[in-house]
């Protein structure tokens, strides 16, 4: 059965990997991290306190899982965004990370910024540019951080 997020202010619906008790979203209003598939796979890191309104739909009917069909030739950072991800499109939505970025250890800063309402910088980077996301913990709804899709 698929399980479906959409999350205010991004038409973006995000298909899990695995159902989650819905409760997860009201219990604490701690940050949750949802493990997604599709339109970009990685791990989505969604604080219920910032977000205005979060639908959690599961599908009736089972048409099994849909992967991802981005291809990410690095990791990437995805934020909210009034068009969603656009992975042939540009610009794609999502923003490049150092290819040696340590996921988890990037995971644990933003979920301490959403948790204690502070800011934290994330550095960009790729072959084509490099900068900086500056993350506001207290107002951020959520972000995806996305793995570089092995080759093939």
């Amino acid at each position: 059965m698929a399980s479906i997020l959409r999350i205010e202010g991004d038409p973006t619906p995000w298909t899990l990997t695995a159902a989650i008790d819905a409760g997860q979203l009201l219990a604490s209003g701690a940050p949750v991290a949802v493990p997604v598939s599709a339109p970009l796979a990685g791990r989505l890191l969604l604080s219920p306190r910032a977000a205005g309104s979060v639908v959690y739909l599961q599908a009736l009917d089972d048409h099994g899982h849909i992967p991802s069909g981005a291809k990410l030739p690095q990791p990437c950072l995805y934020v909210p965004s009034v068009t969603g991800p656009a992975p042939h499109g540009s610009p794609p939505g999502y923003y490049g990370l150092p290819p040696l970025v340590n996921l988890a250890t990037l995971e644990a800063e933003i979920t301490a910024a959403m948790s204690g309402g502070t800011v934290v910088a994330v550095d960009l980077g790729g072959p084509a540019s490099d900068g900086v996301a500056v993350l506001n913990g207290a107002a951020l709804s959520f972000v995806v951080l996305c793995p570089a899709t092995p080759h093939s």
